[in-house]
């Protein structure tokens, strides 16, 4: 088992002992994780260069790493509870014809 193996086997291991009941799957979490570590270290390196962008940069890094760490997507929770209330919808027509 090489090093790469290990550092990602104990990262997702601390991952799924954060969060056991997590919406969102492991592999989805790690990748959250990751993409969110490589936003925000973007983000700070460009703060005082272009700060506007930099700030919206580390708040969707930030956003993605707590993502990835509890294991809840409160965007995806939104979307599951809308879809769920569309189904339960019933529309009714009316169509009125003039003569």
């Amino acid at each position: 088992m090489g090093i790469v193996e290990q550092a990602v086997d104990k990262m997702k291991t601390k991952l799924d002992d954060a969060c056991e009941h997590g919406a969102i799957g492991s592999s989805e979490r790690m990748l959250s994780v990751i993409a969110g570590g490589f936003i925000l270290g973007y983000s700070v390196k460009k703060l005082l260069k272009k700060p506007l962008r930099a700030i919206s940069g580390v708040t969707l890094g930030g956003a993605l790493i707590a993502r990835g760490i509890t294991g809840r997507c409160p965007v995806k929770g939104a979307l599951e509870n809308a879809e769920e209330e569309e189904r339960n919808l019933t529309l009714i027509e009316r169509r009125y014809f003039e003569k």
